[in-house]
């Protein structure tokens, strides 16, 4: 009886294991070949050289006449007092352009005066900025804002007030920016 049991629980063996077996074949899927296709025609033209151009002599023409000037209005003429000094402002030469850029006469003072209290509070927020905690870009930042503080200083000493406020503005962003 055990020689029984032995036998049949091996075959029961042998029969699971049978059935728990998967047949699997095996074959490489062929992969198509990537042939890249042939290159289109080439249209090979042969450029032949042009001739010298002849040198052709310049032809002159007559310069034309200028039409007949108006006659001066002999009814407006000024006083004499009165011309001299005209004479001594159409005398003067006028003023080169200058490159600088100022704001109207009256309010000169007063846009200083905004731009150099712009500027003191960029140098007081920039104060408040600790360099060293910073990384190379920040540095770099605090440097630019503090040339930008500079050269805003240089233009209101050159009277080029506009200047010096886009200058003080640029550096009083940088500043704020830097603070928080």
């Amino acid at each position: 009886m055990r020689v029984g049991r032995l036998a049949t629980l091996v075959l029961l063996t042998a029969s699971l294991g049978a059935c728990a077996a998967k047949a699997q074949v095996r074959t490489e899927v062929e992969l198509p070949t990537l042939n890249p296709p042939p290159p289109p025609p080439r249209v090979v033209t042969i450029y032949q050289d042009e001739p010298a151009p002849v040198p052709v002599a310049p032809v002159v023409e007559a310069a034309p006449a200028r039409p007949p000037g108006r006659p001066a209005r002999a009814e407006a003429k000024p006083e004499p007092a009165a011309s001299s000094e005209a004479a001594g402002d159409v005398a003067k030469p006028a003023s080169p352009l200058s490159l600088t850029l100022t704001p109207m006469a009256g309010s000169e003072a007063q846009t200083a005066a905004a731009i150099r209290d712009l500027i003191a509070r960029a140098t007081r927020d920039l104060s408040r900025v600790n360099a060293a905690s910073l990384n190379a870009d920040g540095r770099a930042q605090v440097d630019a804002a503090r040339r930008f503080l500079q050269q805003a200083e240089e233009a209101l000493k050159a009277r080029n007030v506009v200047f010096a406020g886009k200058l003080a503005d640029k550096a009083a962003t940088m500043a704020a920016v830097l603070v928080r």
